[in-house]
């Protein structure tokens, strides 16, 4: 419940701030999270970008105050962000179809609502997650920083193409993660493609051309997920953003999160797979 009210006292805010710059220091105060794990988890949420949402949030209220107002188009558009009239009048005829001054006349405009996160009451047992300490580990692979979500693909090819795959299995036990880690940008994800390795310095830069990273011990919520990726994964993200972490108390602690793979077809209806998120006590 802690989130949910965390979360919502965060859109007030973002709602009373939307003739400025929202504050990244307070957002991280509001909803616990730093900002780029708020954006993250509110893009998860509502499968649009914090910075999208915001968008379109001031474009709905310039076109009320354009109706209800007498207030000049030119202060309107300064108090939305925009550095002069056209600025405004073209992203405001992308997203409501027509002008400013037909918006005053009478013309029909589009309107999103604010966002209001509520607690799911048909969430219940719908995924199967459990609560697991996993011991230390050590990971290889190759990585990009500030990619979005549909770049991750490509990042697994480059991996193959570098080592090659039975190579990379026998470096441990054969399991690959896709990893994300230290967000930082709101609008995207560093990205490790990467396998468990034994020993770090056969895998390392100088030997195969790999980075190298050190789990250290940590509480997960491990979540089971049947489907073909990346579907399985985003609905995983979803439920357990809206539906899991409100309803158990936990928080996403910041460490870094895995896509656990299985060998068989990723593409298959019936795929089998995990998320580990690392939590921490709200």
């Amino acid at each position: 419940m802690n989130m949910i009210r965390a979360f919502n006292r965060t859109v007030d805010y973002l709602e009373k701030s939307l003739s400025q710059e929202p504050d990244e220091k307070e957002i991280a105060r509001l909803s616990g999270y730093s900002f780029a794990m708020f954006s993250r988890l509110f893009s998860i949420l509502t499968e649009m970008t914090l910075s999208e949402y915001l968008r379109r949030r001031k474009l709905t209220e310039a076109a009320i105050r354009l109706r209800e107002t007498d207030d000049k188009i030119i202060d309107i558009a300064l108090d939305y962000g925009y550095e002069s009239p056209d600025s405004f009048g073209l992203a405001f005829k992308k997203f409501h179809g027509c002008s400013p001054s037909s918006v005053r006349k009478g013309e029909r405009f589009n309107i999103v609502s604010r966002v209001q996160l509520s607690l799911s009451i048909t969430g219940g047992s719908e995924m199967n997650i459990s609560i697991q300490k996993k011991a230390a580990f050590t990971v290889a692979g190759i990585g990009a920083k500030s990619v979005s979500s549909a770049e991750c693909a490509g990042i697994w090819e480059k991996l193959y193409r570098t080592v090659d795959e039975a190579d990379l299995k026998a470096l441990g036990n054969g399991q690959c993660y896709g990893m994300c880690y230290d967000v930082e940008q709101c609008n995207s994800i560093n990205y490790l493609a990467c396998y468990h390795v034994e020993n770090g310095n056969e895998a390392s830069a100088e030997k195969l051309g790999l980075q190298v990273v050190a789990i250290p011990e940590a509480e997960y919520a491990v979540v089971e997920l049947v489907g073909a990726v990346p579907q399985s994964i985003h609905k995983g993200w979803k439920y357990v953003t809206e539906v899991f972490f409100p309803e158990s108390g936990y928080k996403h602690s910041g460490k870094p999160d895995f896509e656990v793979y299985s060998e068989t077809d990723i593409h298959n209806e019936q795929y089998k797979m995990e998320l580990w998120i690392p939590v921490a006590k709200d």
